[in-house]
């Protein structure tokens, strides 16, 4: 068989190290402690760099922050209609009342005028109203949003010590585990090293299996009894001839 070019024996061969299968077993222990630390200080600097809770605070507080300039520029614009309509009215009473209009039609024009602009002032200040309960509303609004992302950037910060505390932690003991990780690959010869390597890349990190019941732990195929008896032998590395990978019978 061979693997990534790598040329071995599906069942045994004899090596030159002693008892490989016990330290490769050992090896294949450390480096999956390995790849779960990694995988959770993803996690956790996934969680410290996007923190939903946060990222929905900050989203709600910008759409509120938002529909209240909104609703500040609706008004400011009520007002300025209802300002100008009032000086509208003011220039009609002007001439209504200001004595230089005699002509009875033209009278009647201005009156009827005045009344239509003084409807539609009724109109423009019931719409500058509703847009002045429209901004207290939004206002209430942008205060609640701002008042619970306060509360979620304090409840993620009680969060972050945490994650924080064990980040560190974790930190440590891979470093441990790099530690302890050399003197075990030292015990392999380089060939079989290179294998367990290739392996770890094609199995989903998972190079060696046991023997339970004398079936692969890993993809549960039935070992004859050579192969089983292989794995056994401190002076062998034996394979799966199944999946592939490497048997340790403990």
């Amino acid at each position: 068989m061979r693997v990534d070019g790598l040329r071995f024996q599906p069942r045994a061969s004899i090596m030159p190290y002693m008892n490989e299968a016990f330290h490769l077993a050992r090896l294949q222990k450390i480096d999956s402690q390995i790849d779960q630390i990694h995988q959770r200080l993803a996690e956790i600097q996934n969680t410290l760099d996007r923190d939903q809770e946060v990222l929905l605070a900050q989203s709600a507080h910008s759409e509120a922050e938002k529909g209240m300039r909104a609703a500040r520029q609706a008004l400011r614009s009520a007002e300025e209609q209802v300002e100008g309509q009032r000086m509208k009215i003011e220039l009609n009473q002007a001439a209504l009342y200001g004595g230089r209009v005699r002509n009875p039609k033209e009278l009647q024009d201005l009156q009827n005028e005045s009344a239509s602009l003084t409807k539609h002032m009724a109109a423009l200040e019931d719409k500058q109203l509703d847009a002045m309960l429209a901004l207290e509303e939004a206002e209430q609004t942008a205060t609640s949003a701002a008042r619970a992302l306060e509360q979620a950037q304090g409840a993620f910060a009680t969060r972050s010590a945490a994650l924080l505390g064990e980040q560190s932690r974790l930190r440590k003991d891979l470093e441990r585990l790099q530690a302890e990780r050399d003197p075990a690959a030292s015990q392999v010869s380089t060939n079989t090293l290179d294998i367990y390597t290739s392996l770890r890349k094609k199995k989903s990190g998972i190079a060696v299996a046991g023997i339970e019941d004398s079936c692969c732990t890993a993809c549960g195929s039935e070992l004859p009894p050579m192969e089983w008896q292989a794995a056994r032998s401190p002076n062998k590395v034996a394979y799966c001839t199944n999946c592939g990978r490497i048997l340790y019978a403990g």
